[in-house]
C-alpha cells in the first residue's frame, strides 16, 4: 500500500538545528517528503526498494507522520472545537446532556461503559464535558458497534449543546 508521508515537529528540526542526527541517505529521503509522494514514489527516485523500509522507520523515530492521519487527526481537532465551543451551561441542560452521553455509553459499549459512565457522572462544568465527550466519542468509534454511528451521535451532542432542553409549557405557566 502506498503511504504519504509529511514531516513531522522533529522531522523538520532536523534541518532548523546545526547538529545532525539523522544520516545522510534519511535526510535525503525527508527532504524528498512533502506530503504528496508516495513512497513507492520517492523509491523510484533512488532506484532503491530499501527506501520504503527507510521511510517506515523514519515514521518509527518520529521524524515523518502518515500525511492520511495526520489529516484525519487534524480534522476531529476542528471538529471538536467547532461542534463543541466552550458554552455555558445551565444545570438542568448539563444534567440532560450527561444523560445522553451515558445512555448512548451504554447502548454502543454495553459493560465497558462503566468507567467512561464514571467520569461523565462526575461532569461539573462545560470545560470538564469537553473532555470526557472526547473520551466518550473515542471509545465510541473504536467499539465495534459504535463505530457506524459515531459521526452522527456527535452531531446529535452538538445540537443538544446548542439547543437547551425545552421545559414544558405547563411547567412555565406555574
Amino acid at each position: 500500500m502506498d503511504t504519504v508521508y509529511e514531516k513531522s515537529a522533529l522531522g523538520i528540526k532536523e534541518f532548523e538545528l546545526s547538529s545532525r542526527t539523522l544520516s545522510l541517505k534519511h535526510r535525503q529521503l525527508l527532504i524528498m517528503v512533502n506530503g504528496r509522494r508516495t513512497n513507492r514514489q520517492i523509491a523510484q527516485m533512488f532506484n532503491s526498494e530499501q527506501v520504503v523500509q527507510m521511510l517506515a522507520d523514519l515514521e518509527k523515530l518520529g521524524y515523518l507522520v502518515n500525511a492520511n492521519m495526520a489529516k484525519q487527526v487534524t480534522e476531529y481537532k476542528q471538529a471538536q472545537d467547532t461542534q463543541l465551543k466552550s458554552v455555558e451551561l445551565s444545570r438542568d441542560h448539563l444534567t440532560f446532556i450527561k444523560t445522553f452521553l451515558i445512555e448512548e455509553s451504554q447502548l454502543q459499549l454495553g459493560l465497558m461503559s462503566r468507567d467512561i459512565e464514571q467520569k461523565i457522572a462526575l461532569v461539573s462544568n462545560a470545560d470538564e464535558l469537553k473532555s470526557c465527550v472526547a473520551r466518550w466519542h473515542m471509545a465510541i468509534r473504536e467499539s465495534r458497534n459504535g463505530r457506524t454511528v459515531a459521526d452522527k451521535l456527535m452531531e446529535r451532542l452538538a445540537h443538544l449543546m446548542a439547543n437547551p432542553p425545552q421545559v414544558n409549557a405547563s411547567e412555565n405557566a406555574s
